[in-house]
């Protein structure tokens, strides 16, 4: 056998060279690394998001800098373990508000050389009570015509038939195409608010569930904000670790959000069943409550809205957004987009009332 400058054999049985050495060792070493890397690595499980790919994740957490645990105050009634309300014996009377919204046609606003994005959509709002079948009332629709880039235009009319369509102007300064969206959004959320006003004015519900963040409307009162899709996450992690632990009609003690324009109240409940291949947040929904009812009422909220709200959840495989989105919701949907009109037709209205501005 000959020798080699580094005494070391390789697989043919010949001796290495230094630099072949050297070569086996750094391929050994990086080897070694890979390995003790895959070793170290924790395991995964994957588990079903229920909710059908179209609507996006129940689950969508940003990696923005500005959202990370939210301020918050903790242990506001009692230690840090799921709470079990009892079912009331006599259901209230819950109205649920929602709305649904849908761009009719995407368009540029030009001047000059100048555009920017704009849409024509439509949007309607309703209450649905809780009722066997839903009750929809107060059916709102409105058309609203929002145009980016801080450019102006008139409100646009098309027709169908007899029935004329007026979408209202409403202009916004961003110029990307999510943002004449967002301006759609808040049209129907606003409409959504003033609804809420309204209904609780009344005094006919005994319980009110907004779909959404309190951000449009809050009361000092029975009105709750229910989360379906988490976004952000508001608890550290030593305390989010309870959401695995929540069965169907518990919660969480309350923590209060006070780092936003409004300072509420809020829990997670599980309302839905979770299967074993399903994922932690399955059934899961955030809810809040203005932090001007005080600790004391906003838990009596709590634990009616935990208690009863079970009792709408909708069934996986029956609901793309099963088991979050709430059956007299749904109802409510189904019918607002029906009124919201056939749009294939009101396209066609609006590229006539475009081509007669030629």
């Amino acid at each position: 056998m000959m020798s080699s400058e580094s005494g070391r054999v390789g697989p043919d049985g010949n001796g290495l060279a230094g630099n072949d050495a050297a070569d086996l060792d750094a391929a050994i070493a990086a080897s070694a690394a890979g390995l003790t890397e895959r070793l170290q690595r924790r395991r995964c499980r994957l588990r079903v998001d229920t909710w059908d790919p179209e609507y996006g994740t129940s689950v969508e957490l940003s990696d923005a800098d500005d959202l990370g645990p939210a301020n918050v105050r903790l242990d506001l009634e009692g230690p840090w373990s799921p709470l079990t309300p009892a079912l009331p014996e006599i259901l209230p009377s819950v109205a649920f508000i929602d709305g649904v919204r849908r761009i009719d046609i995407r368009l540029f606003a030009e001047v000059d050389a100048e555009f920017a994005p704009a849409v024509a959509g439509s949007w309607a709002v309703g209450v649905a009570w809780s009722a066997r079948p839903p009750l929809i009332d107060a059916v709102r629709i409105g058309r609203t015509l929002v145009v980016g880039g801080g450019l102006a235009h008139q409100d646009l009319v098309g027709a169908v038939g007899d029935h004329a369509l007026t979408y209202s102007f409403a202009g916004v300064t961003g110029v990307t195409p999510a943002d004449p969206v967002q301006g759609l959004q808040n049209a129907m959320r606003a409409a959504e608010g003033q609804l809420a006003a309204e209904t609780f004015a009344s005094g006919r519900a005994a319980l009110m569930m907004l779909d959404g963040p309190l951000t449009y409307f809050a009361a000092n009162g029975p009105v709750v904000g229910v989360i379906k899709r988490q976004s952000r996450p508001y608890l550290p992690p030593e305390r989010a670790s309870l959401l695995a632990t929540l069965e169907v009609g518990q919660r969480t003690p309350l923590f209060a959000i006070v780092n936003q324009q409004l300072e509420r109240f809020s829990w997670y409940a599980r309302i839905g069943r979770r299967r074993s291949i399903d994922g932690t947040m399955t059934g899961i929904v955030r809810l809040e409550v203005s932090a001007e009812v005080g600790v004391t009422e906003a838990a009596r909220i709590a634990n009616q809205a935990t208690a009863i709200l079970p009792l709408f959840a909708t069934e996986i495989g029956r609901d793309a957004r099963a088991p979050q989105n709430l059956y007299p919701v749904a109802q409510l949907e189904a019918t607002l987009r029906h009124r919201l009109g056939d749009p294939a037709l009101i396209r066609r209205a609006l590229e006539s009332a475009l081509w007669s501005d030629l």
